[in-house]
């Protein structure tokens, strides 16, 4: 995560939608300023009205443009966060039931193992940013633990079909464990946000140029549309907060696997 990100982070959405707003605002009275400082208080020909709509438009269809990309920057990287849960979840599954098959004490060891790391990844999954920087040192110690134990386990069954079925299995719980913390960590880029919001700064200014003059009569419309550029650009930074915002990350797959787990075997039990 860059800096801007984390020091954004604690701030509420509601102030910085408010900020977003009253800074577009005070956009718009400076372009009116520049206006009248540049040509008075006339009204301008009506060429002059014609090149300033035609250059409003543009940078407009523009603005559009760049929150498209963003909100579509956003909505992928939150649809990955959400499938990974998914993936992790089945795949933690899947090499729970299949160390079961391992010569005890293996399969209790193991199973015993997969199963708190379950938990460490359902906690990491509920928790904001601060919370996951906690956690991921500790779900890196059990993937740490997990590898060991599995390779103490599969040794003697490595060449055998045994071996074959736990080993691809593991291997799936450890790569995608660190791939997910990898993904929460991707944010979009700071230059991104810092041009989308420079860009409304600027339209909101060139719109209080423009319509200097019909400023009174189009107030109420500019309110509305600084309104609904702050709410885009609110959107995307709850998009882009994985369980810090009002758009979370269901955990409901994690949670299912944690509550289905079947009881660990005894740990005299032995499959030979």
């Amino acid at each position: 995560m860059d800096a801007m990100a984390e020091a954004i982070d604690p701030v509420p959405l509601w102030l910085i939608a408010l900020l977003l707003f009253a800074a577009m605002i005070v956009a718009r009275e400076f372009g009116g300023w520049v206006h009248r400082k540049v040509a008075g208080m006339r009204d301008g020909t009506a060429e002059d009205g014609v090149d300033k709509g035609f250059i409003l438009t543009g940078m407009l269809g523009l603005l559009a443009l760049l929150t498209a990309f963003t909100f579509s920057l956003a909505l992928d990287r939150f649809e990955e966060r959400r499938t990974m849960v998914v993936t992790e979840a089945n795949a933690i599954g899947t090499a729970e039931m299949r160390v079961r098959f391992l010569p005890a004490p293996h399969d209790a060891r193991l199973a015993a193992v997969l199963q708190d790391y379950a938990r460490t990844r359902l906690a990491y999954g509920q928790s904001n940013s601060d919370g996951k920087r906690v956690l991921m040192p500790k779900a890196a110690a059990q993937r740490s633990e997990i590898q060991a134990a599995t390779l103490a386990a599969i040794a003697p069954e490595a060449r055998n079909s045994l071996g074959m079925l736990v080993a691809p299995a593991i291997n799936d719980v450890l790569d995608i464990g660190a791939a997910r913390e990898a993904l929460n960590a991707s944010r979009i880029p700071s230059t991104i946000l810092v041009a989308l919001v420079a860009y409304n700064m600027l339209t909101a200014a060139m719109m209080g140029y423009a319509l200097t003059g019909a400023r009174a009569r189009q107030r109420p419309a500019t309110i509305m549309l600084f309104v609904l550029f702050a709410l885009a650009i609110v959107l995307i930074l709850d998009l882009d907060r994985p369980q810090r915002g009002t758009i979370r990350i269901d955990q409901t797959p994690m949670q299912q696997l944690v509550d289905g787990f079947a009881p660990l075997p005894a740990p005299q039990a032995s499959l030979r």
